[in-house]
């Protein structure tokens, strides 16, 4: 029986070139594929991450305005320029029988705390922000307060909105202390708050929300 040349060639096998342009082949096949999963692995956890924080903030901002909403107006505010902390601190009559409760099981005197050396915010059922429980731990950049009146009268830039710090510099109203407190927070209905909170990939998100205290006393 007589082999032909090419029958010969095709039993030969795949030459060593051959071998190597194919390993080389998968090689960038593989490389490709690893990294489009690394990528999509990538992807898919900076969207879990911006989701939680999400959550989490708009979660915290609907706990703080329906609590606001319901109160009796803000008791005591500590901006930035005061100490390394920005808070707030309000009444809200949860059962309605007109007395303060301040019992650690079901307390209605509460603070709002963002502190500059922590970045976390947190709630305490006191005027203390001191050993409160965190409701934003560690992901909370900037906390932003509006403190406005809707009484025009006292608008002494004459802009449509009047401020704490027109309050404040108002003769026989205010008490020029350059902070929202006293006289000034009695006058108190409208509150904004701007959270900018990190989101674990780098970024940040901004979240606002406009609370009027429609129970203020």
């Amino acid at each position: 029986m007589t082999v032909t040349r090419n029958a010969r060639r095709r039993d030969d096998g795949m030459s060593l070139v051959e071998v190597l342009v194919a390993a080389t082949l998968f090689g960038v096949l593989g490389t490709l594929l690893l990294g489009l999963a690394i990528s999509t692995s990538a992807v898919t956890q900076d969207t879990k991450s911006r989701t939680d924080v999400t959550g989490e903030a708009r979660t915290a901002l609907e706990r703080m305005t329906r609590e606001l909403r319901q109160s009796a107006g803000l008791d005591a505010v500590t901006l930035p320029g005061d100490g390394t902390a920005t808070s707030f601190t309000f009444w809200t009559d949860f059962d309605g029988d007109g007395f303060r409760d301040q019992s650690a099981s079901d307390p209605e005197v509460l603070t709002y705390c963002w502190s500059t050396v922590t970045d976390e915010l947190t709630l305490n059922d006191d005027a203390d922000c001191d050993a409160a429980r965190p409701v934003l731990a560690g992901k909370v950049s900037s906390l932003q307060l509006e403190l406005d009146s809707s009484e025009w009268a006292y608008d002494a830039d004459g802009n449509g909105t009047t401020t704490w710090q027109e309050l404040d510099a108002k003769a026989g109203l205010g008490n020029d202390n350059h902070r929202p407190d006293g006289a000034e927070l009695l006058h108190i209905d409208l509150v904004g708050v701007t959270l900018v909170v990190r989101d674990g990939t780098g970024g940040a998100q901004t979240f606002h929300t406009s609370i009027d205290l429609r129970n203020r006393i």
